[in-house]
């Protein structure tokens, strides 16, 4: 059986980690010819709107409906719940020339959000079988990794901006995915929106506490542009700053070299 390549994109809120996910997607798609799943994780769902995709339903619209059929008795005791669930899930899979997507979202009304995360826990190892890479948009802070939603994880990105409170989250990350006992081959760090004043310090800071830097997105204005008007990154040009970086960082992490990802694949 072909290994398959899962990469899971992390960090605290607001650095940019959405617009990094959507980046690294499109060069994947773009430049390689490997089958791709990208899972938006995060209940925000950002991801559609950077990728330009429309979503019918997310997993979490989905286990809200089932949660209510459960209740009001329109679905049997009898029934085989998680089949079904799973089914209805598959069918929200979107399916594209470049990519195939799917979202988390969140559940209707009270309720614990790890509901969700459980049954996309379970999925997601079959899921992901049916693709070469698989990259996913986690949410923003801890939670997901205590809870093993990314789990068998290749390679675990964090991103960080110029905040201390970035860093600090950067380094709780790295020492909880290790405590919860990811199985991540690589961990790297990727920085976005760094002042040029500030590079050489944050990079010394990562060295210093064995975190390696994979390369760093300078500030650009037609990804603000972008975000801003609501369009997604597949409309930034080629010969833009932050593409090019991200295009350098995949290269870095050996993704589209052909040699390389048949290695990083297992094959």
């Amino acid at each position: 059986m072909k290994e398959r390549l899962v990469i899971s994109v992390s960090g605290k809120g607001g650095v940019g980690k959405t617009t990094t996910s959507g980046l690294l997607s499109r060069i994947i798609a773009e430049q390689t010819q490997r089958s791709l799943l990208l899972v938006d994780a995060d209940p925000v769902m950002n991801l559609p709107r950077a990728l330009g995709v429309d979503v019918p339903a997310s997993v979490g619209e989905i286990a809200s409906q089932m949660r209510k059929k459960i209740d009001d008795g329109t679905l049997p005791a009898s029934a085989a719940k998680q089949d079904i669930l799973e089914g209805e899930i598959f069918e929200a899979l979107i399916e594209g020339d470049r990519f195939d997507f799917l979202a988390m979202g969140r559940t209707e009304g009270e309720g614990c959000y790890c509901y969700v995360n459980r049954i996309l826990t379970q999925i997601l190892d079959t899921l992901t079988m049916n693709y070469e890479i698989t990259l996913l948009d986690m949410t923003a802070g801890l939670e997901h990794f205590s809870r093993r939603t990314d789990r068998n994880v290749d390679i675990l990105i964090i991103v960080i901006d110029s905040s201390r409170a970035a860093f600090e989250a950067a380094l709780r990350i790295r020492d909880l995915a290790k405590e919860v006992h990811i199985d991540f081959k690589k961990l790297v760090v990727i920085g976005n929106r760094i002042p040029a004043n500030l590079v050489d310090a944050v990079s010394q800071g990562l060295e210093e506490n064995d975190l390696f830097l994979a390369g760093m997105i300078p500030n650009d204005d037609e990804v603000a542009k972008l975000n801003y008007m609501g369009k997604p990154v597949f409309d930034l040009p080629d010969d833009s700053p932050a593409f090019q970086a991200v295009e350098g960082i995949a290269e870095k992490l050996g993704l589209l070299s052909e040699v390389t990802l048949l290695k990083l694949l297992g094959q």
